[in-house]
């Protein structure tokens, strides 16, 4: 018999090794960023216009030859265990005739939570409609021994998945004086799943929003009571970020890790996992690495030195909007577009007089090459790059009239806002958020997003578009207003008055820490109505579009919630990015022999 050499996984409670960035890599952003600190302004000698207004990124640490020389290789015999373990979890774990509801909920959960979701699609949508025709959660259902850790998981998942379920099940956990019952005051598990639950409430639901109350409240309190280290974990975890508002890719990193230390993890589906999260992040390199090939020819970030120099940051942000590994051309395509969006909001913001960018609105909109000659030459370097790149991405199913449009809108609620700042005009928050939900540029993002993962484009496709016009202007409004908590401070600095805080605080007469709380509210709001819209759209329109929508969101959380994870990158937005596109899972390797 043939000897054959073959490597697999060799798994343990403790196979993960602490996630450290690779020493040479690491050693090349450490001396980077330590110069960055010295460089207090770029090279201007490029810049065609002088303007007192030019705002000072810091440069970027993501080199051209950084990206180029990242290891994307994934071994081929990984794939094929892959593969096997696939077919191991399909039968161990989505059986439902093996499993009672909870069970198969808790698999359900655990699958989707360590990123695998995508490879049983099909599966668990044929296990949650076996779930809803069995028990309708819709309807008071006499299911008093139900314990409440069940009744919201079973709610989230189901809504999660845009099922139109009801918030009555709340009804069986509360006493005569129509308040929680007391017992629950006490259980962690109830307690976080109600907590994760809550945030999937619509604006009606009063229910929910109360339970949100109560369980925040108690999982506070048991904060300081909890021995178990674990336990504590998970409650620290969700107080900072619920679940359904977490970026795809970072909680499925952060839930490898917090399942390795389940007693009750099955090794198998934590084998397949890990495999997957490395096999896509090798995919997200090779992608990379095509993108920073095209930012270095275009030369942009070289020309115009007043910019964001930001290739990394936005190839972080599409794969926040779409991780699934079969769209690959779809987050090559929106890299191109968010840098090109960066690009051109900083010529609006800090470098163009107004009369040079009504001129360069006007060009964009009538999709002209040949009024560029009379623009300045900056402006024409940014005509060009996006005239080259929106022509490719709209070419293949001529659909580039309708980029345009988008682009159009974009630029003339860019222009809007110039206007505002030149004439140091502070509008009411209710006007300044009519045009700020379309500068924010989530519509263009999501109308690119549409087209490139949607292969074959019909006319009826097309005008569908917009018809879904709320589930774009909801996400586009959480964009928004994570945006402006995270920007506002440097902006009102700089002397730039026009963001919902300084809005807010001019409107009524209040200070910035008022005016912060308030738009915090709006964005448990705009929450809501998304959750909505997308569970109304899901009845109908089975598209990536609609989860993108809901991921453009979380990955706005995800880049604003301690900062400006564009602008002003810090070591958190790093190590986001060394978790999620640099740094694999480490793994030990073991020989195997077959005969």
């Amino acid at each position: 018999m043939a000897l054959q050499l073959s490597y697999q996984l060799s798994f343990s409670r403790s196979f993960f090794e602490a996630c450290k960035p690779k020493r040479n890599i690491q050693h090349i952003l450490e001396a980077k960023i330590r110069q960055n600190h010295l460089i207090r302004c770029g090279d201007k000698s490029k810049v065609y216009q002088a303007d007192s207004r030019l705002a000072i990124y810091q440069p970027t640490i993501w080199s051209h030859d950084l990206i180029q020389g990242l290891d994307n290789n994934f071994p081929v015999n990984f794939e094929e265990r892959a593969r096997e373990l696939e077919k191991k979890v399909v039968h161990d774990y989505l059986n439902n005739g093996c499993f009672r509801t909870l069970e198969l909920l808790e698999h359900i959960d655990d699958i989707e939570r360590l990123g695998l979701g995508y490879r049983f699609q099909s599966h668990i949508q044929r296990l949650l409609d076996v779930i809803t025709s069995l028990y309708e959660i819709n309807d008071e259902h006499d299911e008093k021994e139900k314990s409440l850790h069940e009744a919201s998981l079973k709610f989230r998942i189901l809504r999660q998945h845009g099922y139109n379920v009801s918030q009555a099940f709340l009804r069986k956990f509360k006493d005569s004086h129509h308040g929680f019952i007391k017992y629950l005051h006490t259980d962690i598990k109830g307690l976080l799943s109600l907590y994760e639950a809550s945030h999937l409430a619509f604006m009606e639901e009063s229910d929910l929003h109360e339970a949100k109350l109560f369980a925040t409240k108690h999982l506070l309190k048991l904060k300081g009571q909890v021995n178990d280290a674990q336990a504590l974990e998970q409650i620290n975890h969700a107080l900072e970020t619920p679940l359904y508002h977490t970026m795809l890719r970072l909680q499925a990193r952060c839930y490898i890790y917090a399942y390795n230390k389940r007693k009750d993890a099955n090794l198998h589906l934590l084998e397949l996992a890990t495999l997957d999260f490395n096999r896509i992040q090798a995919a997200y390199k090779t992608e990379l690495k095509e993108v920073s090939k095209w930012w270095k020819n275009i030369g942009l970030a070289q020309e115009l030195s007043f910019v964001r120099d930001r290739l990394m940051e936005c190839f972080f942000w599409t794969v926040g909007v779409v991780y699934e590994p079969q769209y690959h051309s779809c987050r090559v395509g929106l890299t191109k577009v968010c840098a090109l969006i960066t690009v051109i909001d900083d010529i609006y913001d800090v470098y163009g007089s107004l009369d040079e960018l009504v001129i360069f609105t006007d060009v964009v909109k009538r999709w002209d090459v040949r009024s560029m000659e009379h623009m300045p030459r900056y402006l024409q370097i940014g005509f060009e790059a996006l005239f080259d790149t929106i022509t490719e991405i709209g070419s293949h199913e001529d659909i580039t009239p309708i980029l345009v449009k988008v682009w159009g809108e974009l630029l003339e609620a860019f222009l809007v806002e110039a206007k505002w700042a030149h004439a140091k005009y502070i509008p009411k928050l209710e006007d300044y958020l009519d045009n700020a939900w379309l500068s924010v540029s989530g519509v263009v993002i999501l109308t690119h997003g549409y087209f490139l993962t949607n292969q074959e484009i019909k006319k009826d496709v097309v005008e569908s578009l917009e018809r879904y016009g709320d589930l774009m202007k909801w996400s586009s409004m959480i964009f928004r207003l994570y945006n402006d908590l995270a920007t506002s401070t440097n902006e009102i600095e700089r002397g730039e008055n026009v963001n919902a805080i300084s809005c807010y605080m001019h409107e009524n007469g209040v200070c910035e820490e008022v005016a912060r709380a308030y738009i915090k509210t709006l964005i448990v709001e705009s929450w809501r109505r998304l959750i909505k819209v997308y569970v109304a759209c899901s009845q109908d329109l089975a598209n990536p579009f609609i989860d993108m929508s809901i991921n453009l969101a979380r990955i706005s959380c995800s880049t604003y919630q301690y900062g400006d994870g564009i602008g002003a990158p810090d070591a958190r937005a790093k190590d986001r990015v060394f978790s999620v596109i640099i740094e694999p899972i480490t793994i030990r390797v073991k020989e195997h022999k077959y005969t």
